[in-house]
């Protein structure tokens, strides 16, 4: 058995222990109509971000992940016409479907509009995307860039030219770690697309909104009718949302998240994001694959 048979044999006996671990815990306790998972498990493109596109669509296959959030490192947003109908095809042909786009910075409405086209043309329904200004002495690092209503604003006029959906991602409030001022929150998504068009809504980054100390399956539930796509990450250091590891191995319980998505019919994509497993971490893909689809086994009925 060649290494990447061993992996994913092992995800497989991984998530059916989970599932059976979980079914257990909350056997006692049935829903009181039937619940079922409408979401499909997918991958955060930046997961990939030191592979080509073969290789992570290779991975993909083998691992039996049929959806990706695909990163403009792999399809340039600049790409012709032709070149992303070959990348839709070579897709296809390892069975994985592209489900957004992003995340992907904008400053400018120009920078915005270039993101819904490219959208458009790859045949996605949502853009992951953060609209961000400068802050007050100019800044543009990530980390002190701040949220941008005015473009928002524009953004929401795009979504009802192209009937797309918009996702914000959050980025995290704690200043060490995260970026405060840029979408810091998933609240702070809510406040400024509440009352933009229906398509404007939330990419919910579930270690950054962890971190800062909420409870995601709470989040999940306030905000169901405009979360468009979610990260699934887990940490190693509760108020760290950076820490990423394993998503096993983490502080973060995934079991009522999975049920609150089931809950509220969330029927979009959820990519497992695992910014730091390469080069030394290749078995986090797997494992974290098998966590998930037991998850996902577990909290229906």
């Amino acid at each position: 058995m060649d290494r990447r048979s061993f992996l994913k044999a092992g995800a497989g006996a991984f998530a059916l222990a989970v599932a059976g671990q979980a079914s257990a815990a909350t056997e006692s306790s049935p829903a009181k109509e039937r619940r079922r998972v409408r979401f499909h498990l997918g991958m955060a493109g930046y997961t990939y971000n030191k592979f080509t596109i073969d290789q992570t669509l290779a991975e993909l296959e083998q691992f039996g992940v049929h959806h990706l959030c695909v990163k403009d490192f792999h399809l340039p947003i600049q790409s012709t016409e032709a070149e992303i109908t070959a990348f839709r095809k070579k897709c296809a042909d390892h069975g994985v479907t592209p489900y957004g786009v992003g995340p992907i910075y904008m400053q400018t409405e120009d920078e915005a509009k270039r993101a819904f086209a490219y959208a458009a043309a790859l045949g996605v329904p949502v853009v992951v995307g953060v609209p961000w200004k400068a802050d007050e002495n100019g800044s543009t690092k990530w980390n002190q860039r701040r949220q941008s209503p005015e473009l928002c604003a524009k953004v929401a006029g795009l979504c009802a030219e192209y009937n797309l959906k918009f996702a914000i991602h959050n980025h995290g409030r704690n200043p060490k770690t995260g970026a405060p001022a840029l979408f810091g929150a998933p609240a702070d998504v809510w406040e400024i697309v509440k009352d933009l068009d229906k398509r404007m809504g939330v990419c919910i980054d579930i270690a950054y909104t962890f971190a800062d100390g909420f409870d995601p399956a709470e989040v999940i539930r306030s905000y169901a009718a405009r979360i468009f796509d979610c990260h699934f990450r887990n940490i190693s250091d509760p108020k760290n949302g950076s820490a990423g590891v394993n998503s096993s191995d983490g502080v973060i319980d995934y079991l009522p998240i999975i049920r609150a998505l089931a809950d509220i019919g969330y029927e979009g994509a959820c990519g497992i994001e695992l910014a730091n497993a390469f080069p030394k971490n290749p078995a986090w893909i797997p494992l974290s694959v098998g966590y998930f689809q037991g998850l996902m086994a577990a909290v229906v009925g």
